[in-house]
């Protein structure tokens, strides 16, 4: 079903899988590069904080706590115990072999180089995840092009690339909720039962990482058991094995998160609860529901403040402007060549493996979009809250992509012709994507489509403060010997990213600041436009120094007192 026929061109076998390994280790190096080019962001010492308590909780059940090595940022016998800390159900097993960098030997970071390291294990995730998409891919097509083309499609999308260096919550689920879908395809695609293992350890840091991936399981086991009835006659063995894969997922979250330990029914309610509708509230609150603590009330979107939950259209909207316009034309056209092979499916009565598999991630998409919109969850700060969304919908578009490229001609000058025209518009829409990524950096975290820029002043923009990096290495040059820079680290409201960022310079840079949380007693105020509408925002006794923009939009400014 839908496979390509033999390519225009092919490349010798041995350059067929050179080059795929020459483009990741360059890949690998460009990480190394630019890991720490960005600023912000505000959860990073929460998400420390956490992973330690996570850490000490788990080790002292094996080693008294005098023995427990110490880890960078935080004192191990300060962090309150995990028996009632409020932020507990962030689970943080994917990020937690950081704390172990310093165990190796001759090796000891301060804490800035460990932040920095951070940045890159962060990315690695996002590495690991881009490889298991190009062999899902690689499983899917026939045509050696179609994986290639379709990595581009996930690296050249500006925000995710540049949240892969430090968003380690919502980039970190969608990248294990990729890898998750990856085993799928390579079980169902290929008949692997490696696929049955990698589900089951990338559905339980996915499900740590954020709970409601929990929706991975039902999905494997719906269309796993379905593609067993339809092409294996229904054989008892490999439904057993689906089920024990079930279980072994579920185990394996069990294992990689603490807090089901005690009680493992409360523990994954409590987290459900938590994930949906409180933040910072404690485990016993939860249960009551009181003190709760919600956030999101108070989103700038379409140039109004708006709650994202009760508004249905946020997340298509968000999604639409700023996910390359590309992507979401294929995507379209894998809709349309789904329903017509729905279509000969009911007159054929049999379900190709790859159309099953594909309508798989269809129904994986939408029903977490469908039930995202009905729940009206806490959401804020763009849609990062629901990244994973765009696994699915990514590999949809290439599919999208591979049908347009495989489309049947009965001559070969007017197949020539038209995927002339296809790879055409390909590269000038990475050439142009890429150039802008390249352009603005660090600022592609800032990224509208064509047509989104348009309306980008009404839609929150830096909402972590990753701009501040770029501020503080301009203030740095201020400096003159003598009195520190007063820099306000919070007129943002973005919960002192700029104290974060700044914590990432070396001790040279970090003395030439006193760090300051009220503006009336700072002289200098790094400012990111979060829930900012328009540009040039004006702040009472503050002139600005310095703006960065991107296609015309604020997405941070300098800020200094007028009357020192």
């Amino acid at each position: 079903m839908r496979t390509s026929g033999p390519p225009l061109i092919r490349f010798p076998k041995k350059l067929q899988t050179v080059v795929p390994v020459l483009f990741f280790a360059l890949l690998l190096l460009a990480g190394v590069v630019l890991h720490d080019d960005y600023g912000g962001f505000t959860d990073e010492l929460l998400h420390i904080q956490t992973a330690a308590i996570n850490y000490k909780y788990i080790l002292l059940k094996f080693i008294p706590p005098e023995n427990i090595p110490p880890i960078p940022i935080y004192d191990l016998e300060e962090i309150p115990d995990m028996r009632g800390y409020v932020n507990q159900y962030y689970g943080e097993a994917a990020m937690m072999p950081t704390l172990f960098v310093n165990l190796i030997p001759g090796l000891s970071l301060s804490d800035a180089d460990f932040l920095n390291f951070r940045r890159f294990y962060t990315f690695g995730n996002f590495f690991i995840a881009l490889i298991c998409f190009y062999l899902l891919l690689r499983i899917r097509f026939s045509d050696q092009w179609i994986p290639a083309i379709g990595t581009f499609f996930l690296l050249l999308t500006p925000r995710f690339f540049a949240e892969s260096f430090y968003n380690s919550k919502d980039i970190i689920f969608f990248c294990w909720f990729l890898i998750s879908i990856f085993g799928i395809g390579l079980f169902l695609l290929q008949n692997r039962s490696s696929g049955l293992l990698i589900f089951a350890f990338a559905f339980g840091l996915a499900v740590n990482t954020r709970i409601y991936g929990i929706v991975l399981l039902p999905a494997f086991l719906c269309v796993s058991l379905v593609d067993n009835a339809i092409h294996h006659g229904n054989a008892k063995k490999r439904r057993t094995m689906i089920l024990l894969s079930g279980a072994l997922a579920l185990f394996f979250f069990y294992i990689v998160t603490p807090y089901l330990w005690e009680n493992p029914v409360a523990g994954f309610l409590n987290a459900l609860r938590f994930s949906a509708t409180a933040v910072g509230i404690s485990p016993t609150d939860l249960i009551s529901e009181t003190n709760r603590v919600t956030l999101g009330n108070h989103e700038l979107f379409m140039g109004k403040f708006i709650i994202p939950g009760e508004t249905w259209y946020y997340i298509p909207v968000w999604m639409g402007i700023t996910i390359p316009v590309f992507y979401i034309l294929t995507y379209c056209a894998e809709l349309f060549f789904l329903c017509k092979q729905t279509i000969q499916t009911q007159r054929t009565r049999s379900a190709p493996v790859q159309y099953l598999f594909d309508g798989f991630c269809f129904g994986l998409f939408f029903l977490c979009l469908a039930g995202i919109i009905l729940e009206k969850p806490t959401l804020y700060h763009g849609w990062r809250h629901v990244y994973f969304l765009f696994a699915p919908f990514i590999y949809l578009s290439v599919c999208g992509f591979g049908n347009l490229w495989n489309i049947s001609f009965q001559k070969k000058p007017g197949k020539i012709r038209w995927k002339t025209l296809l790879a055409g518009i390909s590269l000038v829409s990475f050439a142009t994507t890429g150039f802008w990524m390249v352009k603005n950096h660090p600022l592609d975290f800032a990224y509208f489509n064509e047509i989104g820029r348009h309306y980008a002043s009404q839609f929150t923009r830096d909402y972590w403060g990753v701009a501040s990096k770029k501020c503080i290495l301009d203030l740095a040059g201020e400096y003159t010997e003598g009195q520190p820079l007063r820099l306000g680290v919070n007129a943002d409201l973005t919960y002192g990213s700029t104290q974060i960022s700044l914590l990432r310079f070396p001790d040279e840079v970090q003395k030439r600041f006193t760090v300051i949380w009220k503006n009336e007693n700072a002289d200098y105020l790094c400012f990111s436009y979060n829930n900012i509408l328009g540009n040039d925002h004006v702040i009472p006794e503050f002139e600005i120094m310095k703006t960065y923009q991107v296609d015309g939009y604020d997405v941070a400014a300098i800020y200094r007192r007028i009357n020192e």
